[in-house]
């Protein structure tokens, strides 16, 4: 059985087991030559965190092939508080421009098209369908960031796959009715970041593409900001080992596999989230042998 992985044959993150003698490429914390996993093993020892996130180094991966995150982490002292560290870890995903896949850029929910030509200057679109909706004359008390409408262009050459990842998404909305008809008008508005209760009307504008009836729609919703794929545990005292299974594939999602657009990831945890409340931040906990593999005959990594 075979496995890909990078330079120094340990998953596909250079220095992932910090063998090079140090961890320059992990900035996170002090390299520390013994005291890992397996007594003799390397590791990055860190001092608090605060809950801030942090990302690795940019690889390139296939989505249509099967990948594995394994990562060990350890709290060595608890904090002030009697609470040992813990955070989210997995990856973040990015498109082939190198640009952040956002949740918000990923259909998945409200799935549907256009039942009418929609066109620059409009002050509506007009659905197909309104499952996966906020309906009525008013549904401003759902925050602006669950109310985005994405757009899929037939004839645009990056996201017209309908309904999964695009960059087309210039409005929202702020009521939603049927019409006699039996589509669904929908009365377009401006994005705030957050805001409730605000109807704020504007105009459909030019995205540079036709968005005539048939085109694919869905509902823009933020989530988990990134891929924990690890989950987000509390770290015992002991080495702990945090594994995936083999996953592949695209979808819209806060874990695995990776989501619609991706072309790179990069490791990712927020630092000591479960404790970013507490004060002082004095918690001391450690990660080793950060390995993402690729598997091209069904390899688990179960020894690593």
């Amino acid at each position: 059985m075979s496995t890909i992985g990078g330079p120094d044959n340990f998953g596909l993150w250079t220095n992932g087991d910090f063998r090079k003698g140090n961890a320059n490429e992990w900035s996170l914390g002090s390299y520390q030559s013994t005291g890992g996993p397996n007594g003799n093993d390397p590791y990055i020892q860190i001092t608090g965190g605060g809950g801030s996130g942090w990302t690795g180094s940019r690889i390139e991966v296939d989505t249509s092939a099967y990948y594995k995150l394994i990562v060990y982490a350890k709290t060595f002292s608890p904090g002030s508080s009697g609470n040992n560290a813990g955070g989210h870890i997995g990856f973040a995903c990015y498109d082939k421009n190198d640009t952040f896949v956002d949740l918000r850029n990923c259909g998945g929910l409200g799935n549907t098209t256009l039942s009418r030509d929609l066109n620059p200057g409009d002050t509506h679109a007009y659905f197909t369908d309104s499952s996966g909706w906020y309906t009525g004359a008013d549904v401003t008390n759902n925050r602006a960031y669950f109310r985005w409408i994405l757009f899929y262009p037939p004839s645009h050459p990056d996201y017209s796959t309908p309904h999964e990842y695009t960059r087309i998404n210039p409005v929202s909305y702020y009521s939603m009715v049927q019409t006699a008809q039996g589509d669904w008008e929908v009365a377009l508005s401006s994005y705030r970041g957050g805001s409730t209760g605000i109807q704020d009307p504007t105009t459909m504008p030019d995205v540079g593409y036709p968005l005539p009836a048939g085109t694919p729609v869905a509902r823009g919703a933020a989530g988990g900001s990134y891929n924990y794929a690890l989950g987000a545990p509390t770290y015992p005292t002991t080495w702990t080992r945090y594994s995936t299974g083999l996953f592949t594939g695209e979808n819209r999602n806060s874990g695995t596999p990776f989501r619609y657009g991706t072309k790179y990831v990069r490791f990712l945890i927020l630092r000591n989230y479960n404790r970013r409340s507490e004060s002082p931040q004095d918690h001391v906990w450690g990660l080793s042998r950060i390995f993402f593999g690729k598997s091209t005959d069904g390899r688990d990594y179960n020894n690593i």
